[in-house]
């Protein structure tokens, strides 16, 4: 849905939650009347749907206080509709409701909404990092195995960096392989960027075999052999930051499938740091800042875990915790359609049109430009604050009208 100033009156009826839920509301709608009904069924998916997006949208940590203290002692604004039930019963959906509905309305926010395009990275093909980062549990979750005496759950996360946003994950034990996670992930035409973890030759095999690509930092002590010295591409300005700057292509001598890759290496300070890839068609200094993009990742694992409050888990089952996560993963790409709209209201720009949108922000970008407005667009389309944040939440019973636009513009 496209807003302009016409299309907010200040005597609008809808509240900013149901704004953030619009994209979604007729999708979840359908799903939960194909669902078979129990007999005296009273609490249904539409309704543990909406109770989940509020409970993560609203900040709350605490699953059943939030039921209990607040939802069923009528403490929360009845302009958000939202249906009092049993702290059971809510804790029963979570086994009730398959992981499936909440996946299937995660891909068809990433299928439907237009979510902005860096037009720098866009212009490079599909980016995305890929990490996994541990969530502390109790010992109690035998499946969330880790060490001999304790427990931990793993989030491998596949980000991508062209609308900066989470394409797909998964949950699994703590111990569990970060490369087996990346090869269940791969598809064709997308280049993973991942740290040294991720490197292996059979990895790397099977992502070209995938018609994929990738940037991954490596060991500094791996053997090879050069096949052909380049010259390194790097911009005037930048020329101090980087010192014993090299680019070749090169043969690993262990590496069974023999395959050609491309090896950058360069000096940082105090830290050395080996870059291969499998792209010949990016500048030195492309794949250096890709790399170096790879941090963004690290900042969202950190937005989950502390502004989504992801560290406070819901369940203690696996299904359970993945629904956990759909579900602030939802609401994280929410915010930021929310965000990027309440923007564009501001500045006359039509959303409306995915691939317009994608299409029109690739302009013909020279190798010196490379990375010039990217910090900008970060801070104005893309970048989710604390203090929007704070305001988003206080507004979520109100108005979805000029003044809530304003007040969340503002911030």
């Amino acid at each position: 849905m496209t807003y302009t100033n016409e299309t907010i009156p200040d005597n609008s009826v809808s509240t900013v939650f149901e704004q953030l839920l619009a994209p979604l509301d007729e999708f979840v709608r359908k799903q939960d009347a194909e669902l078979p009904r129990h007999h005296n069924q009273k609490f249904g998916y539409y309704s543990f749907f909406r109770l989940l997006m509020y409970f993560f949208a609203s900040g709350r940590e605490s699953f059943k206080l939030f039921i209990t203290a607040e939802l069923n002692k009528g403490l929360l604004p009845a302009a958000l509709n939202l249906q009092p039930v049993p702290y059971s019963t809510a804790n029963e959906a979570f086994e009730r409701f398959s992981v499936n509905l909440f996946r299937d309305v995660f891909q068809h926010l990433l299928q439907t909404v237009p979510f902005r395009y860096i037009p720098e990275l866009a212009a490079l093909g599909t980016l995305c990092c890929i990490d996994g980062s541990l969530f502390p549990v109790i010992n109690s979750m035998l499946w969330a195995e880790y060490t001999s005496k304790h427990q931990s759950l793993k989030l491998h996360l596949c980000f991508e960096l062209n609308r900066m946003i989470v394409t797909e994950f998964l949950v699994t034990a703590a111990n569990y392989s970060e490369r087996q996670a990346l090869a269940k992930m791969l598809k064709a035409g997308i280049t993973y960027i991942a740290d040294r973890g991720y490197m292996s030759f059979d990895i790397c095999h099977k992502i070209q075999e995938a018609e994929a690509h990738f940037i991954f930092r490596v060991k500094a002590n791996l053997l090879y052999s050069v096949t052909k010295t380049l010259s390194p591409e790097l911009p005037e300005k930048v020329h101090s930051l980087f010192a014993n700057v090299s680019d070749e292509l090169i043969r690993y001598t262990n590496d069974e499938f023999k395959h050609i890759y491309r090896l950058i290496h360069f000096s940082l300070g105090s830290e050395t740091f080996y870059i291969l890839t499998d792209r010949c068609d990016l500048t030195t200094y492309q794949v250096i800042m890709l790399y170096a993009y790879r941090w963004q990742i690290e900042l969202l694992f950190r937005f989950l875990k502390r502004t989504m409050n992801g560290i406070h888990l819901i369940k203690q089952d696996q299904r359970g915790v993945t629904i956990q996560f759909y579900a602030m993963l939802i609401v994280a790409l929410l915010q930021l359609r929310l965000k990027q709209v309440t923007t564009d209201l501001s500045h006359d720009v039509d959303n409306s049109d995915p691939a317009k949108n994608k299409d029109a922000e690739k302009p013909a970008l020279s190798k010196q430009d490379f990375f010039e407005t990217i910090g900008k667009n970060l801070c104005k389309y893309w970048k989710i604050g604390i203090h929007w944040l704070t305001a988003f939440r206080s507004l979520l019973a109100e108005h979805f009208d000029k003044r809530a636009v304003e007040i969340l513009n503002s911030t």
